[in-house]
């Protein structure tokens, strides 16, 4: 079996019920509903910066992961 995690971008009165199609089909894992944080990305370099460091991080880990594995 695979993990697989993706984003989607989803109409609200939608959302419920691709949820529940989810999760009745699927072995749902995790479900988190991302914040919008466009504006905040856009004006606010403290938060830019966090974004970048979480990014880096992200591939160092993915890299470390799949040179192990």
């Amino acid at each position: 079996m695979k993990t697989v995690n993706i984003t989607l971008k989803i109409n609200p009165h939608e959302l419920t019920n691709f949820e529940s199609w989810l999760r009745n089909n699927l072995e749902v894992v995790s479900f988190k509903i991302l914040p919008d944080t466009e504006q905040l990305y856009a004006k606010d370099e403290t938060f830019k910066k966090l974004v970048k460091a979480v990014k880096t991080a992200q591939r160092i880990r993915d890299k470390y992961i799949n040179d192990k594995n």
